[in-house]
């Protein structure tokens, strides 16, 4: 399913998700009123597997006609200035694999899986709901998603390089899979809170970063709402 105009996107049931309940907070303040969409709120537990089983348990019980997943991330790239929220192109699942003597080898570089295999576009998962991303009038960027959070110098400059990321999380790959798979429009929005590897929290922009992935989320629902 894919949408060309925004005005296609009424009467419509849209289903925000986050890993936490803290990361929706903002969103189940608002009231919306329009009369021809429902908007719903979901947690669906951090991290990869609790995220896509309850992201398709959501899909079976509410039938979404578009999912939007909010949260916060930590980036590789210090020009995203924290604080501010990103939308994302393409996911990879960065973690999949083996450290061997001559270095990291993930499971299409071990011949266990292809890289365009369905939903796989060479090894990415990539959103191509443009119309979305375009209307939230965020940055797009590329996104890793992880099993464990990177704190190592070897891996971040590894998942940096070898995958070109931008940004680092725990549940936005099982997004692009199970949405594109059950062919729900969806798109992901994300507030950088912090650079991946800086551990100390002093210097982290997690109210800040929460706060502009709501406000993004919102302003693209209100968008959608315009007659």
């Amino acid at each position: 399913m894919r949408f060309d105009r925004i005005d296609e996107l009424y009467h419509m049931n849209v289903l925000v998700i986050a890993a936490t309940e803290r990361e929706l907070t903002g969103i189940k303040e608002i009231s919306f009123s329009h009369p021809s969409m429902k908007v719903q709120t979901a947690v669906t537990g951090v991290g990869l597997l609790p995220s896509a089983y309850a992201i398709m348990q959501l899909i079976a019980k509410s039938k979404p006609d578009m999912i939007i997943q909010v949260g916060i991330a930590g980036s590789f790239n210090p020009s995203l200035e924290l604080g501010t929220a990103v939308t994302v192109r393409k996911e990879i699942l960065a973690d999949m694999g083996v450290y061997e003597t001559d270095g990291y080898r993930d499971v299409f570089e071990l011949g266990l899986a292809e890289k365009n295999m369905p939903p796989l576009e060479q090894g990415a998962i990539v959103n191509h709901h443009d119309n979305l991303m375009e209307a939230s009038s965020l940055p797009t960027v590329s996104a890793i998603s992880v099993n464990e959070i990177s704190t190592s110098l070897e891996k971040i400059n590894l998942f940096a390089e070898k995958y070109k990321a931008a940004i680092e999380s725990m549940e936005g790959a099982s997004l692009h899979y199970v949405c594109t798979m059950q062919q729900i429009p969806f798109i992901q929005i994300r507030g950088i809170s912090n650079l991946v590897g800086e551990r100390d929290k002093t210097k982290w922009k997690i109210p800040e970063a929460l706060l502009a992935a709501t406000n993004a989320c919102i302003n693209l629902i209100n968008k959608i709402q315009i007659p």
